[in-house]
């Protein structure tokens, strides 16, 4: 009898770790983040521009990137004792990953809405505005962007066998590790005569190692993990875009 009891017990246990695991936190899948480009100018040694007087119109970016699936990018890389891992190739990680369901929708315009609110915080045009909510506005110039890609590269390891992956996963072992990449193209169009007079290729690269099931549930600063790394690409990239951009607009308005 008590043998039975003890054995109801750890069923009861292992049934409530399975679905509590399961259980997934509502994370942020926004691609906000946060430069302070006049106090990085200062830090340097540089003195920030004073705002530009024209008005900018942040527009939703074209989406270029491979409309490719995972499936032929899945590769059995190697055989440690007791460790294997698989690697998949995304080329859209916001539609769909080989982990979970991802869905940053529309990931273009979450980029172009990020990238609007940075340039707005920093104050470098006297007016900014999101063009897909303010399509009637007139503005001198406009920002385009062309998303090309958004690698994500997941390796999943596995112990053993995938038999009792999911039993190594309940206990907290590491199982996944991340490589992101991002490829923009952001130009600047003059609306006056319909001109680009700037253009600027914005790459960026990150790694994120051995989550477990519990780490990926939780993300990190409350965002999921992979919005959370396009997020700090771009938070590394742009001070450098909004540079030459500044040295655009300064040579061209003297």
């Amino acid at each position: 009898m008590n043998m039975r009891k003890i054995l109801s017990g750890v069923l009861l246990i292992f049934i409530s770790v399975v679905l509590t695991s399961c259980a997934i936190n509502k994370l942020d899948n926004s691609l906000d983040y946060k430069t302070d480009y006049k106090t990085a100018c200062k830090t340097a040694g540089n003195a920030p521009l004073k705002p530009f007087a024209e008005t900018l119109g942040v527009d939703e970016f074209i989406d270029l990137r491979p409309q490719g699936t995972t499936s032929d990018a899945k590769k059995w890389i190697g055989f440690i004792p007791g460790v294997l891992w698989i690697d998949f190739v995304s080329e859209n990680p916001d539609t769909y990953t080989g982990f979970s369901t991802y869905n940053s929708f529309p990931f273009k315009a979450s980029l172009a809405r990020a990238i609007y609110k940075d340039i707005s915080r920093n104050n470098l045009f006297g007016q900014v505005f999101y063009l897909p909510e303010n399509r009637y506005v007139n503005t001198a110039l406009r920002l385009e962007g062309i998303l090309r890609q958004t690698t994500l590269k997941e390796r999943c390891y596995y112990y053993g066998s995938g038999f009792y992956a999911w039993c190594t996963r309940i206990i907290g072992l590491p199982y996944i590790s991340y490589e992101i990449n991002l490829d923009i193209t952001l130009r600047l169009r003059r609306l006056s005569d319909n001109e680009i007079i700037w253009t600027h290729e914005l790459k960026g690269k990150r790694e994120d190692r051995y989550y477990n099931i519990y780490q990926l549930m939780v993300g990190k600063d409350n965002k999921h993990i992979l919005s959370y790394n396009f997020s700090k690409i771009l938070e590394e990239k742009m001070p450098s875009a909004i540079e030459s951009l500044e040295e655009t607009l300064a040579r061209l308005n003297p």
